[in-house]
């Protein structure tokens, strides 16, 4: 009797063991592949809830997480703002109002809000018209002081690019501070494209030179150019087949709060106020009597489509809008980034190696490590107050919405929740996987200096991910590798 329930047992034992020498067979397998630099990959699996390790292969080399530095202030986030949160943008007047006329200033108070719209000043003007104000007989100030007056993350590099990922931040952002260029083909080769500028702004001209041709390449680009009379010239050039579907060219905004404030100014006017004065940026907080307060959405609808959209200008006001509430305006980088710190460390998340620099993964003097970032899943995982938050803003692979594409024919799609990070040279993925029991797991995956590609890089993530999924709940709780 006893012999026969102890070859059970071995057998058992021995189930588990190969499905745990297949799951580390295959993830070994991936990590062999010749396009990545060994000594600058890093992987780490763990158990949920237990944290109990899976999976390790260099977890505690500093590496470059790239955006998937943003699930750290994600989590931050929720735990230092709540996911309640709502970002205000609020309307004030100094002086006296009589009989419409504001006999004062009209001031508009940003507060660090990521997804102030044109749709949402255009609502604002309207309904102070309803209010009865059609004057204002001094000047619109544009209130800044919630945020100090670095338009960038002090750890990024000074030259930028034009391309709508590398936009400054501000208090009072608008549009994510970035313009779209519509482009479409002709009704026939030799036309000119068709092209707009959205949203349109008064002091933006686009100049079309761009040409539809029969069949080709699309070589259609923009380059902008401010003339002496303060206009900004959007120069469209290049070819566009004619079949061609409509395309985007996305580009960030030169000078965020002008842009902010000359179309406030505009739909002011065209909601029927009158400024007299001059529109002026002021660092400090002006007194006045508030009147009118614009609200968010609710910072975990907010931190969604961050994660789903990677967008660097969300990650770094989020960030700053941390230090802003919990230290007092103006909010800093440093201090926020102080803050995340101590929120790691108060989640007992291993910090051996980890240097914050930004709250997006844009700056390369970021260095993450594996372990840490699996240490903040298995946290964010168990706490009741943020965790089902924390999930339910992070992708969801393979099915069910935008980007879901990756992983659709994975037999894990819709099971796979995680947020990707791309840096030249660099690919990462981090999140958690369900395996078809319904048993979880978090992962964190980092190659750096590889040379795979963007599209084989995924492919070697993947299949980390889908060995997880069907290999994990048969683990056994092995040491350290």
């Amino acid at each position: 009797m006893y012999k026969y329930i102890n070859v059970l047992l071995l057998m058992c034992i021995s189930s588990y063991a190969y499905s745990q020498n297949i799951l580390t067979q295959n993830i070994d397998g991936a990590l062999k592949n010749a396009c990545l630099d060994r000594n600058q990959t890093s992987v780490r699996v763990v158990e949920m809830p237990s944290g109990h390790i899976v999976y390790d292969y260099n977890s505690l080399k500093p590496l470059l997480a790239a955006s998937v530095m943003k699930l750290i202030t994600t989590a931050s986030a929720l735990h230092y703002l709540s996911p309640e949160y709502r970002f205000k943008t609020t309307i004030l007047h100094t002086g006296q109002k009589r009989q419409g006329t504001i006999n004062g200033h009209l001031v508009i108070r940003g507060g660090g809000d990521p997804f102030l719209s044109t749709k949402d000043l255009w609502k604002i003007a309207t309904q102070l018209k309803a209010s009865g104000i059609y004057e204002v007989t001094g000047d619109l100030l544009i209130d800044l002081h919630f945020f100090d007056s670095y338009n960038r993350a002090p750890a990024w590099e000074v030259n930028r690019s034009d391309w709508a990922y590398d936009a400054k931040i501000g208090a009072l952002s608008l549009n994510f501070n970035s313009i779209a260029v519509h482009v479409k083909p002709g009704d026939y080769s030799g036309d000119k494209v068709n092209a707009w500028i959205e949203p349109s702004v008064p002091y933006m001209l686009l100049s079309n030179n761009a040409k539809t041709i029969k069949r080709g390449r699309n070589t259609v680009s923009v380059k902008r150019s401010e003339n002496a009379s303060g206009y900004i010239k959007m120069q469209l050039r290049g070819k566009l087949p004619i079949k061609s579907r409509e395309k985007l060219i996305r580009l960030n905004v030169l000078e965020p709060m002008r842009y902010a404030s000359e179309t406030f100014n505009y739909l002011l006017k065209k909601a029927g106020i009158r400024v007299k004065g001059k529109t002026k940026v002021v660092y400090r907080p002006v007194a006045g009597k508030a009147i009118y307060t614009h609200l968010s959405p609710p910072l975990s609808l907010i931190l969604k489509e961050l994660n789903t959209f990677s967008n660097n200008l969300t990650a770094e006001q989020v960030l700053k809008t941390i230090a802003a509430v919990r230290y007092g305006t103006p909010g800093t980088h440093a201090e926020a980034l102080k803050l995340t710190r101590q929120f790691l460390t108060l989640s007992r998340v291993d910090l051996r190696g980890v240097s914050l620099a930004d709250g997006s993964g844009l700056s390369r003097k970021n260095r993450m490590t594996t372990r840490a970032i699996t240490d903040l899943l298995t946290r964010m995982y168990s706490r009741f107050d943020i965790g089902p938050d924390f999930m339910s803003v992070l992708r969801v692979m393979g099915a069910y919405g935008v980007l879901s594409s990756r992983l659709k024919k994975s037999p894990a799609k819709g099971k796979i929740r995680a947020k990707t990070g791309t840096l030249r040279g660099v690919s990462t993925l981090a999140g958690y996987v369900a395996t078809p029991v319904g048993k979880v797991f978090g992962y964190a995956i980092f190659l750096n200096n590889n040379r795979c590609g963007g599209w084989k890089a995924d492919k070697i993530e993947d299949k980390i991910v889908n060995s997880i999924h069907r290999y994990g709940h048969n683990y056994l709780n092995t040491a350290q590798r």
